[in-house]
């Protein structure tokens, strides 16, 4: 008895896969064993004409050698390979992120190396001039200016191009969890800013720690000023109070 693979038998009566299995289960037909090989399943000619004529279609020519029963479930990928496109979306949001942070030490360095190669320009130039004593420095010689402290790393919660929201902590990478859950709203409590990146805008979320049930206030710079918003205690702190705080900064730039 020739034995037709599920994905052939499919083709062979212009259907997908599910349609082809509903109507094998409407018909009380059940899969035929390969005759080989008893781990495969398919549907025997016998049973793919019975199809044909219940449900009017017409059989395109069959392969002369009789094909390998395939089941269209083994084609499918593991339970563990499932998820890889949200979690290399959300590796490609972190390493955008951690490229953004290394671009702003690499220019707190470059500014660090600039002062110190001015300082020993001066230090050299006093060494080889006259022995005349030097006059005194006028007060209002400008002084080198310390290097700046490193920039200080917040938290990010960011809108992927998946159409969801990340966590991601400077230490321990994306989170295992997304707004408006349980584990958010104790994360939110613990932390003292954050940065938030939606749909519509940007802010820095401040937490006021004085304020009763530690309420929160959005901040964003715009054309070297600091507009602040009111946002919400830690447990009404939800996506659609940050979304609405981001779309209102955002339409001051206009």
């Amino acid at each position: 008895m020739t034995c037709v693979c599920v994905a052939e038998a499919a083709r062979q009566l212009g259907i997908d896969v599910k349609t082809l299995r509903r109507w094998l289960c409407d018909a009380q037909l059940p899969l035929q064993s390969h005759p080989h090989d008893g781990r495969k399943k398919g549907v025997s000619q016998q049973h793919l004409h019975l199809l044909a004529r219940l449900h009017q279609r017409s059989l395109s020519s069959l392969p002369e050698t009789p094909s390998v029963a395939v089941d269209s479930e083994e084609l499918l990928l593991p339970a563990q390979f499932q998820d890889l496109p949200a979690q290399l979306s959300a590796l490609q949001t972190q390493i955008a992120a951690l490229q953004r942070d290394v671009a702003d030490l690499s220019r707190l360095l470059q500014q660090h190396e600039s002062a110190s190669k001015a300082a020993s320009s001066q230090r050299t130039g006093a060494s080889r001039g006259p022995s005349k004593p030097a006059p005194p420095a006028s007060r209002s010689r400008a002084t080198v200016k310390a290097p700046r402290k490193p920039v200080h790393v917040i938290p990010r919660v960011e809108y992927g191009e998946q159409g969801h929201y990340v966590v991601i902590c400077p230490r321990r990478g994306v989170l295992p969890f997304e707004p408006d859950t349980e584990e958010w709203f104790a994360w939110v409590a613990e932390q003292d800013s954050f940065r938030f990146v939606g749909k519509r805008g940007h802010f820095t979320a401040h937490h006021e720690w004085r304020v009763p049930k530690g309420a929160w206030r959005a901040h964003r710079h715009i054309r070297h000023h600091v507009h602040a918003l009111r946002l919400a205690p830690n447990q009404e702190l939800t996506l659609a109070v940050l979304e609405r705080a981001a779309e209102a900064l955002q339409a001051r730039l206009v």
